[in-house]
């Protein structure tokens, strides 16, 4: 009965040492990894193996198990460092020095099928140590489409004018022998970019784009868009896309002023003044009106300015627009009220008088022959006084009427633009 416990004891013993001497053992790889098909996938891998089994050891192998961790299972082997006996891969190369502890493998032209865990096995000889890092699988997804790239921060707030924009653009790069290259696109002319490859902590790597520029007024609601470009043994490649939306904060822009219906109007008409402004935030903004001269300064405020013109109207006018980060003034604009000339009216109403006096002149003196016939020569006296009457008048008046028109057309003449308006 004794004997019985002790060798019980013994085995309990001898259970526990070793459970305790294989689990220092473990396998550094990502728990995932999701690769493009028709394209090649990096596993990053290190391993902890017993001192002493490197110690007389001249040779050392490497082996990855699919699905099934048992060495046994001679179907589950995809790769066999001892023989180089490669099984559902058209290539598989180990990078890392496994002297060294190094076993960073290579899996070239995965297909959809490829998709499952792996294992890592080591094997020594001489001095015969074999371990399967049964603890540390590596699950290999693949896909027949990329992950798009990450466009940081993806959620862009707004920025003020003028403040250096950081944006960051990343894609994944299972196969860093035909990483993938990224591209910007309606980007600002003042965009700064480097890209690289770089490591992840998980040891697996990525494509980094950064870009930086100073935001301007223009900016606001500019789609940038970062690409990746993934090279694959296929036909084509494969390209995905990320957007981000740039907000930027800034006062009026561009103020300026329209008219309708015109800048030059008669009395009694109903003229609008709009007043159009760039910024952002814009459903805060608020519009003053000013006309230059005026005692009171300002008119009126809100976007647009209605009136029905009289003598009195005709001036510069100019808006300023308002939000919370600034204020701009536009340029003035010159509303002219066209009346008709006094002088045009008095030539244009003497010259229609003086042809009625002629006329009643003439048809007296025709009267007067027919009353009292007289000889040939009175006729053509008489007719001439008529046409000299005429001439003399189409003299004075036609340069008087032509003079008068000419400046009548003339609206700009009076005004003086040599001087600015001022609040």
């Amino acid at each position: 009965m004794n004997v019985v416990l002790f060798m019980t004891f013994l085995f309990v013993t001898y259970e526990l040492v070793l459970v305790s001497s294989v689990s220092k053992y473990n396998a550094e790889l990502p728990s995932r990894i999701t690769a493009l098909s028709g394209s090649c996938v990096q596993i990053p891998c290190r391993f902890n193996v017993s001192e002493n089994s490197l110690t007389n050891t001249e040779n050392i192998f490497g082996f990855w198990m699919k699905k099934n961790q048992s060495f046994l299972s001679r179907e589950s082997i995809v790769f066999n460092g001892s023989t180089n006996i490669i099984k559902g891969f058209s290539r598989i190369e180990i990078l890392g020095n496994l002297s060294q502890r190094e076993c960073t493998t290579v899996f070239y032209d995965v297909m959809n099928n490829h998709s499952d865990n792996y294992y890592f096995r080591v094997e020594t000889k001489p001095s015969v140590w074999k371990y399967t890092y049964t603890e540390n699988p590596i699950n290999i997804s693949v896909s027949d489409s990329p992950q798009p790239p990450t466009l940081k921060p993806t959620d862009r707030k707004e920025v003020m004018e003028k403040i250096t924009v950081n944006l960051s653009c990343s894609a994944e790069a299972p196969c860093p022998k035909q990483p993938p290259t990224i591209s910007w696109s309606n980007i600002p002319q003042s965009a700064n970019i480097t890209t690289q490859l770089q490591e992840k902590p998980d040891k697996t790597q990525s494509v980094f784009s950064h870009m930086t520029f100073k935001a301007s007024y223009m900016d606001h609601r500019r789609n940038i868009s970062c690409t990746a470009t993934y090279p694959r043994n296929t036909s084509n490649d494969s390209t995905v896309e990320t957007t981000v939306m740039l907000r930027v904060l800034f006062p009026p822009k561009e103020t300026h002023i329209t008219i309708d219906p015109s800048a030059s109007v008669s009395v009694g008409t109903n003229v609008t003044l709009t007043c159009k402004s760039k910024a952002n935030p814009s459903n805060d903004m608020v519009f003053f009106w000013h006309k230059c001269g005026n005692v009171e300064n300002q008119l009126d405020f809100g976007e647009q300015l209605t009136f029905t013109v009289n003598r009195m109207s005709g001036g510069r006018y100019f808006c300023i627009a308002k939000n919370d980060h600034g204020i701009q003034m536009s340029e003035e604009i010159q509303l002219i009220v066209a009346e008709l000339s006094v002088p045009l009216i008095a030539g244009c109403v003497g010259g229609i008088s003086a042809l009625l006096l002629l006329f009643l002149l003439a048809t007296l003196l025709r009267r007067v022959q027919k009353a009292k016939p007289s000889s040939e020569s009175i006729v053509k006296e008489t007719d001439q006084v008529i046409l000299f009457f005429f001439r003399g008048l189409k003299d004075r008046l036609l340069p008087l009427l032509t003079r008068n028109i000419i400046k009548s057309h003339d609206p700009y003449e009076a005004i003086d633009f040599s001087t600015n308006c001022t609040i």
